[in-house]
C-alpha cells in the first residue's frame, strides 16, 4: 500500500487542460445569488472510466452515474424508489392502462438554453425504440409504443401503450428514457451534452477526467426555494491503478467512495467490524440493501454449446454445484461481510417482495452431502472408480478472479474440474454475449423497482446478443407466468405468479445466485446531504459542504 507513489502518477496528467477549462466556470458560478454560501467542488473516481454520454447505452455504472447528472427523463425514483415527477410535473393513465397523458414543468430547460418539449420527449423515445439504432437500452420501450406516440401541444403528449405495462413508470424513470434535444441528432450522443440534468458537461479528456458544472437554470428548487444543485461542479477521474479509489479516499483526492473493497477494508475496520478510532469524525457511512444478484450463469442452449464444441451440464449437475457453495463464508472471505448470501435470485428489499426472505430454496443451502450424493449417482466424484466432470471454462473479469479461484477449489474437492479464463472487462462482456463460454461471472442490477426486472431475465425474447438472458434459458411455464403477471397490476396475485416463475428457475438453475450486495458509500464528513438509492443512482443535487447552514 505504501508502494502508491500517488503524486508521480497524478503529476503526469494534463490538469492544466482540464483547469483552464473548469476555474473560470468554477469561480463565476461562485458568485450567483441564488448558490449556497459556500461553493464547492466534488472529486470522485470511476476506475472503468465513462464509455459514453449517450443514455441508451449507459448499461455500466460509471455511465448511468454520468447520465443521471447530465439528463432527466419524464420521471424518476427517490431514495426510498418511489416514483416522483422529473420533467414531466403531471400524468395520469386511462381506465384501460393503455394511455398514459403527461403535463411538461415549464421552466425546464436543455443546457444549450432549448426549453424542453413534448416533440423532444417524442423524438428521444423514437430513438431509443429504433432498431437500427439498436441501442442497449432500447428494451426499455422496444415492444410498448408500437401504438404511437401523439404530440398535443409543446408541453403535454400522450404515450400509448400496445399493452398494458404496470411498471411502466419505473421503465420511465431509467437513465435509458432520459430525453434529449431533438435538435441535436446530428451530433454525436456518445460524446456531447444534450440533456436538461443538473449539471452540464464543461471538459473530458477521455481515460484522463471529466468536469461537470452546475446547470445555473435547472429547474429544482429546494423547500427553501434555493436553487439546485447545490454544488459548482463536479470532477471525475478515471484512474485505474489498482485501489486507486480507496487511496485517493484516504488522501483526501476524493470525497466519497462506492464500496470497501475486501482488500482495503482493515484499513478501516478492527477485527470485530467497527470503525478504527483514527477514522472517527473522518467520514460517514450510507449504506442500504442493494438491488443487486451476483451469479454464475451456464449457457443451456444445446445448439450454442454445440456450436462452440462445449458439453452440456444438466440441471441435477447445476443445482449439485450451487449445494457445494457455502455462501456465507464466501461473503465473509470475498465481499468483506458487506453482502447478503443469496436465498433466491430476486434480491431482498425489492418494493413489495420483502417478505420473499421466505424459507431458502433447498438448492441454495449449503449441502456438500445432499450434493456429493446427487454426483455419485451420476458417477461423478472424487473417489475411483468414479469419474471426474470437466464441466468446462468459467470466463471472468479480473476484479473476480479470486471468486472464480474459490469456485474452482470448491468444485474440483468434489469431481467437478472447471477451468477459468480471466479476460479483460470488455473482452469478458463480448464472450458471453456471443456465448462464446459454457459458464460465466455476472451480476444484474435493478433498472427499476419490480421483482419482475430480474425474472425477465430468463424469457426468451431477451437471448444474448439482442438482451440480458446469456444463458439462453427458456422455459414455456416461466414464460407464461411472466407474461401473465406483465399484464396485471400489483398485488398478491401477480407477486404469487412472480413467485412461482422464480421457484421454476431454480429447479433448472441455469443461473447460480450467489450474493446480494449492499449499497455502501463512504463520504467525507465534510458534506451533507447524501442521498443512498438501493438501485446505487448518484444523486448529487443536494450534496454541499457541512458547514453551510440546512433550510
Amino acid at each position: 500500500m505504501m508502494g502508491f507513489d500517488s503524486n508521480k502518477h497524478w503529476d503526469s496528467r494534463p490538469w492544466h487542460l482540464l483547469l483552464a477549462l473548469f476555474m473560470p466556470l468554477f469561480w463565476a458560478s461562485c458568485n450567483t445569488n441564488e448558490s449556497p454560501a459556500h461553493s464547492a467542488l466534488f472529486t470522485y473516481n470511476a476506475s472503468d472510466g465513462v464509455r459514453s454520454l449517450d443514455p441508451g447505452k449507459a448499461t455500466d455504472l460509471e455511465s448511468m452515474w454520468v447520465v443521471d447528472q447530465l439528463c432527466e427523463g419524464l420521471l424518476e425514483l427517490d431514495a426510498a424508489l418511489h416514483i416522483q415527477p422529473a420533467l414531466a410535473e403531471a400524468w395520469t393513465v386511462s381506465d384501460d392502462g393503455l394511455t398514459y397523458a403527461f403535463r411538461l414543468r415549464s421552466g425546464a430547460s436543455f443546457h444549450n438554453g432549448a426549453p424542453v418539449t413534448a416533440a423532444d420527449v417524442k423524438a428521444s423515445f423514437t430513438r431509443l425504440r429504433d432498431a437500427d439504432e439498436a441501442l442497449p437500452g432500447r428494451w426499455v420501450l422496444s415492444d410498448l409504443l408500437t401504438d404511437g406516440i401523439e404530440v398535443l401541444r409543446k408541453d403535454s403528449l400522450h404515450l400509448h401503450l400496445s399493452r398494458p405495462q404496470p411498471v411502466f413508470p419505473g421503465l420511465l424513470a431509467t437513465p435509458h428514457a432520459s430525453v434529449l434535444f431533438q435538435g441535436g441528432y446530428g451530433a454525436n450522443p456518445d460524446t456531447e451534452d444534450m440533456g436538461s440534468g443538473p449539471f452540464e458537461l464543461k471538459g473530458w479528456i477521455p481515460e484522463t477526467a471529466m468536469v461537470l458544472h452546475r446547470n445555473p437554470e435547472y429547474w429544482m428548487r429546494d423547500s427553501a426555494g434555493v436553487a439546485l444543485p447545490y454544488l459548482d461542479g463536479v470532477r471525475i477521474e478515471f484512474n485505474r491503478e489498482p485501489g486507486a479509489e480507496f487511496l485517493g479516499f484516504r488522501q483526501g483526492r476524493y470525497d466519497f467512495v462506492s464500496a470497501l473493497d475486501p482488500e482495503w477494508a482493515s484499513a478501516l475496520r478492527q477485527e470485530d467490524g467497527t470503525w478504527k478510532p483514527e477514522w472517527e469524525g473522518k467520514f460517514n457511512v450510507h449504506q442500504v440493501p442493494y438491488l443487486k444478484t451476483d451469479y454464475i450463469g451456464f449457457l443451456v442452449d444445446t445448439l450454442a454449446l454445440e456450436s462452440e464444441g462445449f458439453a452440456a451440464l444438466g440441471p441435477e449437475v447445476r443445482r449439485a454445484m450451487s449445494m457445494l457453495l457455502d455462501r456465507e463464508s464466501l461473503v465473509r472471505e470475498l465481499r468483506a461481510g458487506e453482502a447478503l448470501p443469496a436465498q433466491g435470485f430476486v434480491p431482498p428489499g425489492m418494493p413489495g417482495f420483502d417478505h420473499w426472505q421466505r424459507s431458502l430454496s433447498p438448492d441454495l443451502r449449503w449441502r456438500p452431502e445432499t450434493a456429493d450424493s446427487i454426483l455419485a449417482a451420476m458417477g461423478i466424484g472424487v473417489a475411483p472408480p468414479l469419474r471426474r466432470l470437466e464441466a468446462g471454462t468459467l470466463g471472468t473479469k479480473p476484479d473476480m478472479a479470486d471468486l472464480a479461484g474459490a469456485l474452482q477449489h470448491i468444485w474440483a474437492g468434489h469431481g467437478i474440474d472447471v477451468a477459468v479464463d480471466i479476460a479483460p472487462s470488455s473482452i469478458d462482456a463480448e464472450r458471453v454475449a456471443r456465448s462464446q463460454v459454457p459458464m460465466f461471472r455476472k451480476s444484474w442490477l435493478a433498472d427499476y423497482p419490480d421483482a419482475e426486472n430480474f425474472l425477465s431475465l430468463f424469457m426468451p425474447d431477451r437471448w444474448c446478443p439482442n438482451g440480458p438472458n446469456y444463458t439462453h434459458y427458456a422455459n414455456a411455464e416461466v414464460t407464461g407466468l411472466l407474461v401473465r403477471a406483465a399484464a396485471m397490476v400489483p398485488g398478491q396475485e401477480r407477486e404469487a405468479l412472480l413467485r412461482r416463475a422464480e421457484a421454476t428457475v431454480m429447479q433448472d438453475m441455469p443461473v447460480i445466485p450467489l450474493w446480494h450486495d449492499q449499497v455502501m458509500h463512504l463520504v467525507s464528513a465534510q458534506w451533507d446531504g447524501w442521498q443512498v438509492s438501493p438501485t446505487n443512482r448518484l444523486d448529487l443535487r443536494r450534496v454541499r459542504t457541512s458547514d453551510v447552514a440546512q433550510p
